[in-house]
């Protein structure tokens, strides 16, 4: 179904369902990304806590 004004049916499908795509993949590296942070945050602070008591210790 192609009309002389501009791009078929099929075509504007196949280009909104690749850009719903892209926009996923982006998401989800973005939320990847979030999470390696997090836990990297909680990684820093579970040796620091760890090393003030040892040094509330005595060590």
């Amino acid at each position: 179904m192609s009309d002389k004004n501009g791009p078929s049916v099929d075509e504007i499908i196949s280009q909104l369902s690749d850009s719903a795509l892209a926009d996923t993949v982006g998401l989800m590296m973005q939320n990847a990304i979030t999470a390696q942070q997090s836990a990297q945050t909680y990684t820093s602070a579970s040796v620091s806590s760890a090393c003030a008591l040892i040094l509330a210790q005595g060590g």
